[in-house]
């Protein structure tokens, strides 16, 4: 008499497979609702040339800073992005968020440069929502703070510099004349770099 088996798959190994199918099922999901997410927000490919523009040093109501230019690309807007400036190991981000402190007595902005805290500016703006940058557009950031070479017994010489010291910054942010000055311009819901370079303070 020939007897047959009948062979059966383990509960175990049966439970093992479907959580495996329901680890690659949610991995599947996570991966497409992470991609929808990503594609909501493109961010802007943009061409950007800078500039630095000194009106003097250790004066008063001078536009000290820089200058930057959408040359061809996207529109994006001011509020968007933040600006990175590094001179050599130091790194220092502004955003519009960032509010100059006109209580202090060093400051040396233009009269009038309101919009936007005072750091960023549309050139030829004249009202604060219109803040949007498309190409042929400009905009300034402006340097809140400059002195004059200086020389001080026992310290040495020290060249002439513009700065960034917002409210609530310690210190701030000084770039020394005849020095490059490498920037990055970031767009904030993205964390990516728009356009990079270096420019010269003259």
């Amino acid at each position: 008499m020939i007897r047959y088996r009948d062979a059966a798959v383990s509960p175990v190994v049966g439970v093992m497979l479907m959580l495996v199918v329901t680890i690659i099922i949610a991995a599947v999901v996570s991966a497409f609702s992470g991609s929808l997410v990503n594609e909501q927000h493109k961010t802007p490919q943009t061409s950007i040339s800078a500039s630095s523009i000194i009106q003097g040093f250790g004066g008063t109501e001078q536009s000290n800073g820089f200058l930057f230019e959408n040359t061809g690309g996207d529109t994006f807007a001011l509020n968007d992005i933040a600006v990175q400036l590094q001179t050599q190991d130091t790194k220092y981000t502004l955003t519009t968020a960032d509010k100059v402190n006109w209580s202090d007595s060093a400051v040396c902005l233009p009269s009038g440069i309101t919009y936007n805290g005072g750091y960023f500016q549309k050139v030829g703006n004249t009202s604060t929502i219109d803040i949007a940058i498309a190409p042929g557009d400009k905009f300034m950031l402006y340097a809140d703070q400059s002195s004059s070479a200086k020389s001080y017994a026992g310290y040495g010489d020290f060249a002439a510099s513009i700065k960034w010291k917002p409210v609530g910054v310690q210190g701030g942010f000084s770039v020394y004349q005849n020095t490059k000055v490498q920037y990055k311009i970031i767009d904030k819901a993205s964390s990516r770099i728009i356009s990079s370079g270096e420019v010269f303070l003259a």
